[in-house]
């Protein structure tokens, strides 16, 4: 539509000059890629920040930031505004690294501008972060480290939060997904979160100078890069009082596992043994993904690249690869083989392919692709504008106060599960597993459900919980992921 003029000239009207364009307003913020466990913070450029602070598409959320006199937000360390700083900054820097290597702006799943950022939710203690579609926003919390006394915050790790903004990243391109039960889909979430964080850690040059002091820039060592939530996974395992995760972190990409149905895995596994819980199943992904970075890396190397720029070349290229991946990748729920193939053919179609027998060389090796799977090149990649709604009727043994319950699955036609009846096979498995490791919550009809009410005793977001209509019991999924 064209819209009135405001004003109008006759021929002799001399013509005015065209405004300058103002400058964007560049502020300085506190900022970690990693956590403090690691480094204390260092400082980092945002563009277009107004009061609040807040950004075109992030506003902090809860007690407002105020700047320093210079306009600046940088704070020392232990100042409390400094994981405000530090949460605000990671979360923008995230969102406009995949943005300028997707090539285009994400549309949140919850259909607001801007993503709300709260950095601390001081009266919960946990050590825990999640993003909330239904409030829009990616929440952090604070709990004592109950050997050493230092109050973790996960807000001042930009790893957990740049996880927290990966995760609403997907969520706005494939949305479906936060609808899906099974470990394969749940599984990528968590990867793709984790991917994010890591690579992020890429772009750094203060963790660049680390990583390289730790291993020489071979990437298949670990260290800080590879490790992620550094100071969150101590936090976690000093409060159990066991080694839960394998070492410092939280989750480490350095690993062995290898593909196994996750059926017929165990909800927790352990640090060397994989289960079916979408946390635990991510770390096989998270593995591979890794691998191919550490191979482009490594070639990076061989060819005359100093590490640290190699891998920050790698970095960058990496997060590519994520973009041109999620181009292509199922509208609904999938299997970790499905979005394997789907790796190899996005890198086909976006990157001429230059990485399309290293990313299948090395999922066939994790045991995710079958060997000679897709031979030639020229299968073209399946394309789907939705995914619909598959709906399963919970009967049968094991079900208990469920039995009844209606389950409704996202399938993408382009990438089938198997005929509906499978689906819904596959469907039922899913949910009674996650029934019998408590992870739906049940209601009352009628019972009104907030936020506070999604999270069991141990601080998880429960993964479904029971809704009701016209007396037909249902179960969602919960639009929370940790």
């Amino acid at each position: 539509m064209q819209l009135p003029s405001i004003r109008s000239f006759n021929a002799a009207s001399p013509a005015l000059p065209a405004p300058k364009p103002e400058a964007a307003k560049e502020v300085e913020f506190s900022y970690n890629s990693q956590d403090r466990l690691v480094m204390n913070p260092g400082t980092t450029v945002l563009k277009d920040v107004e009061a609040g602070p807040r950004t075109e598409r992030m506003a902090m959320k809860g007690t407002p930031l105020q700047p320093n006199e210079d306009g600046n937000y940088v704070f020392e360390a232990q100042d409390p505004r400094s994981t405000s700083a530090v949460a605000f900054s990671a979360a923008q820097k995230t969102l406009e690294t995949f943005e300028s290597a997707l090539g285009s702006k994400v549309d949140w799943a919850f259909r607001r501008p801007q993503l709300g950022v709260y950095p601390n939710h001081a009266d919960r203690p946990m050590l825990n972060a999640y993003y909330s579609r239904n409030d829009g926003s990616i929440n952090f919390f604070s709990q004592k480290d109950a050997v050493t006394g230092t109050l973790i915050q996960s807000g001042s790790s930009g790893e957990v939060v740049s996880h927290e903004v990966g995760h609403a990243i997907l969520d706005g391109l494939r949305p479906g997904y936060l609808a899906a039960w099974n470990s394969d889909t749940g599984g990528f979430h968590e990867s793709f979160a984790d991917s994010m964080a890591i690579l992020m850690g890429t772009q750094d040059d203060r963790v660049l100078d680390k990583v390289v002091a730790q291993n020489g820039g071979d990437l298949s060592k670990p260290s800080i890069l590879s490790g992620v939530a550094e100071e969150l996974g101590r936090g976690i395992n000093n409060a159990s009082g066991t080694n839960r995760t394998g070492g410092d972190y939280l989750r480490q990409a350095v690993n062995k596992f290898k593909w196994a149905d996750p059926r017929t895995l165990p909800e927790r596994g352990g640090p060397d043994q994989l289960g079916h819980e979408a946390h635990d199943f991510s770390r096989l992904w998270t593995g591979a993904f890794y691998d191919v970075m550490t191979r482009i890396n490594q070639e990076k190397m061989d060819a005359g690249v100093a590490p640290r720029e190699s891998i920050k070349q790698t970095g960058e290229e990496c997060i590519k690869l994520m973009a041109n991946l999620v181009r292509e990748a199922p509208k609904g729920q999938f299997t970790y083989r499905q979005m394997a193939e789907i790796f190899v053919k996005s890198d086909e179609k976006h990157n001429g392919g230059q990485r399309a027998g290293l990313i299948r060389e090395i999922f066939t090796e994790r045991g995710i692709l079958s060997p000679n799977l897709y031979a030639s090149a020229e299968d073209a990649v399946p394309v789907s504008e939705n995914f619909r709604m598959v709906q399963t009727t919970l009967r049968g043994d094991g079900f208990g106060q469920f039995e009844g319950a209606v389950v409704k699955t996202p399938v993408d036609e382009a990438f089938p599960l198997g005929k509906d009846v499978e689906t819904e096979k596959r469907t039922r498995e899913d949910i009674k597993r996650l029934i019998d490791a408590g992870r739906i919550l049940m209601t009352d009809p009628g019972q009104r459900v907030e936020t506070k009410d999604l999270f069991d005793a141990q601080g998880r977001p429960y993964v479904g919980v029971v809704t009701w209509e016209n007396g037909r019991m249902n179960i969602e999924r919960v639009p929370i992921i940790a």
